[in-house]
C-alpha cells in the first residue's frame, strides 16, 4: 500500500464534509433571506453552479479508475438544474414572474438538485435536498420561524459529525 493512497480520505468521509458545507452555504442563505430577499435571490441563484461543482468532484473522487461517467452525468444534472434557473429568470424579465418569486423558484430548483444528485449520487445529497425544501417553506410562509432552520441545519452538521467519528471508530482496533 503507497502512503498516498493509506492517506487518502474515504468517500464517506468526503461525502459527509461536501454536505456539511452545503448545508453551511443553506444556512447562509437563510440568514441572507431574513435581511434582503434581493441578495438573497442571487445567493441561491449562485449556488447552483457551487454545489454542482461539489457534487460532481464527489462523484469523481468516488468513481473508479476510469470512471469519469458518474462525474459527467453530475454535471450534466447540475447543467440541466441552471438550465431551469436561467429560463426561470428570462421569464422574470418579461415580467410574467415577480423578483421574489424567481428567488423561491432558483431555490426550489436548488433543492431538487441536491435531492436528485443524493438519490443518484450518495444519500448526504438527499438531506441537503430536503434541509433546501425546509427553508424554502418556512421562508415562504413562515420566516418568523428562521431560526428552526438553523436549529436544523447545525442539527444536520452534528449528524453529520457524529456519524463521522462513528464510522472512524469502527476502523480502530478495539481496546484490551
Amino acid at each position: 500500500m503507497s502512503d498516498s493512497s493509506a492517506a487518502a480520505a474515504p468517500p464517506w468521509k468526503i461525502t459527509a464534509t461536501i454536505a456539511a458545507i452545503m448545508v453551511l452555504l443553506a444556512l447562509v442563505g437563510v440568514g441572507l433571506a431574513s435581511t434582503s430577499a434581493r441578495l438573497a435571490r442571487n445567493y441561491w441563484v449562485s449556488l447552483v453552479p457551487i454545489y454542482g461543482a461539489l457534487c460532481a468532484f464527489t462523484a469523481w473522487r468516488r468513481s473508479q479508475p476510469g470512471g469519469e461517467l458518474l462525474a459527467v452525468r453530475q454535471l450534466l444534472h447540475w447543467l440541466g438544474i441552471a438550465g431551469a434557473v436561467a429560463l426561470d429568470f428570462s421569464l422574470r424579465g418579461t415580467g410574467v414572474e415577480a423578483q421574489v418569486a424567481s428567488g423561491f423558484d432558483a431555490l426550489m430548483l436548488l433543492a431538487l438538485g441536491c435531492y436528485l444528485a443524493g438519490v443518484h449520487l450518495d444519500w448526504p445529497f438527499v438531506l441537503v435536498g430536503l434541509l433546501l425544501t425546509l427553508t424554502l417553506v418556512v421562508v415562504a410562509k413562515a420566516d418568523r420561524y428562521l431560526w428552526l432552520l438553523f436549529l436544523i441545519g447545525a442539527a444536520a452538521i452534528a449528524v453529520l459529525v457524529g456519524v463521522r467519528r462513528w464510522r472512524a471508530g469502527e476502523g480502530a482496533p478495539a481496546r484490551p
